[in-house]
């Protein structure tokens, strides 16, 4: 075994920040680096254009790449990625998506090169991408080790492919506490840069704007809020492709006034300051880093019952509604809106929580558990 073990990440660029961006920078900032070198490599930049997401990385002091590619069917990206293998002598590659996943497995497929994949989202989630999700599932099941970020994932993979069982391990999300530790006391400043009263209720909505985030939902069931007279302001904390369909359907509703869109933000201990709850009205989930975050910031959670979600989320933390229920979502949101008692009592027990269970460092030494073992197992 080498002095330290050398681990790639390797992430297809999005040009939204989620989850899986939020973990490639933890691992980067809390990884033993006695034992363990780190690089990270993006797939669809070019070598010299890094993106925030490597800026971060770097800003740690791990090692940052990237993988050009003409087009999403770029194969020549395959042998890019073995020679960045070859050059930084990687001990084990960590892929994080389905073409991270397609091009990692053919790149070490004549090598020794252990592969893991993080699983981030439940399988199948969408009928457009039906035969691609079949395809990565067949991948997937050669690796060394599949590690999803929560229990119903791992239940799902075991259920399609029990023979692999004994390679599926679930590392829980983590998030960075140290952030929460002391709050920021942001609330007024926020407020005023968002042009938001200090006595109104505000919700939080913190990940990229698309389609499986459910927020049409969210919308409407601010338009039912809006409805029975409740004020109650809503934060949209992101950017992604759905941005300027649901700036139009915020404006034809009249809430432009009540729903800020607010771009991606790195102060996200500062937002959560600002807001009264978080609210996460998703159709598909893995396990949410936004709702551990807001836990751990000491905030009520309204959330739907999808994925994991129900694995962080109970009467002791905040409310669960049904996905693509607009009325369930107002009635839970107006319900912590007129109770604010209830709504503190939940975030105290959040807070408790998070920094019981749901730490970033322990979810880097769990990766760092497994990046052992496999090693040990391959010598």
């Amino acid at each position: 075994m080498p002095d330290r073990i050398r681990i790639m990440h390797f992430r297809r660029t999005s040009g939204v920040v989620g989850g899986p961006e939020t973990l490639i920078v933890s691992v980067a900032k809390y990884i033993d680096r006695s034992a363990f070198d780190l690089t990270a490599v993006d797939f669809g930049r070019t070598r010299n254009d890094r993106s925030p997401t490597l800026q971060d990385v770097q800003r740690h002091g791990a090692r940052t790449d990237a993988i050009p590619a003409v087009h999403k069917f770029d194969f020549s990206s395959i042998r890019h990625l073995a020679g960045l293998l070859d050059e930084h002598r990687i001990d084990i590659l960590h892929t994080h998506d389905h073409r991270s996943n397609f091009i990692g497995y053919w790149a070490t497929r004549r090598r020794p090169t252990p592969i893991v994949v993080t699983f981030h989202q439940p399988l199948r989630r969408y009928w457009w991408l039906r035969h691609i999700e079949i395809l990565d599932e067949h991948i997937v099941r050669r690796f060394d080790r599949v590690l999803p970020v929560a229990d119903m994932i791992r239940r799902e993979i075991i259920a399609k492919a029990p023979r692999i069982a004994d390679r599926v391990i679930t590392v829980l999300n983590g998030v960075d506490l140290d952030l929460f530790r002391d709050p920021p006391q942001a609330r007024e400043r926020i407020r005023r840069e968002l042009g938001i009263p200090n006595d109104a209720t505000v919700c939080a909505t913190i990940g990229r704007i698309m389609e499986d985030k459910g927020l049409t939902y969210l919308v409407d069931a601010h338009a039912r809020i809006a409805a029975q007279g409740v004020v109650v302001h809503q934060l949209l904390v992101g950017n992604g492709p759905q941005e300027t369909e649901l700036r139009e359907r915020v404006a034809r509703l009249g809430l432009s006034d009540r729903i800020h869109f607010t771009g991606f933000r790195r102060d996200v201990a500062e937002i959560l300051d600002a807001a009264d709850l978080l609210v996460v009205s998703s159709l598909s989930e893995g396990l949410s880093v936004a709702i551990i975050e807001a836990m751990a910031a000491g905030r009520a959670v309204v959330a739907t019952r999808v994925g994991g979600t129900p694995e962080i989320v109970n009467d002791g933390v905040g409310i669960l509604v049904e996905p693509r229920d607009p009325a369930g979502l107002a009635d839970a949101i107006i319900a912590l809106t007129r109770d604010a008692d209830r709504r503190r009592q939940l975030g105290v027990h959040a807070r408790e929580i998070a920094f019981q269970k749901w730490s970033v460092e322990r979810m880097v030494r769990d990766f760092e558990t497994v990046y052992r073992g496999l090693l040990r197992n391959a010598n």
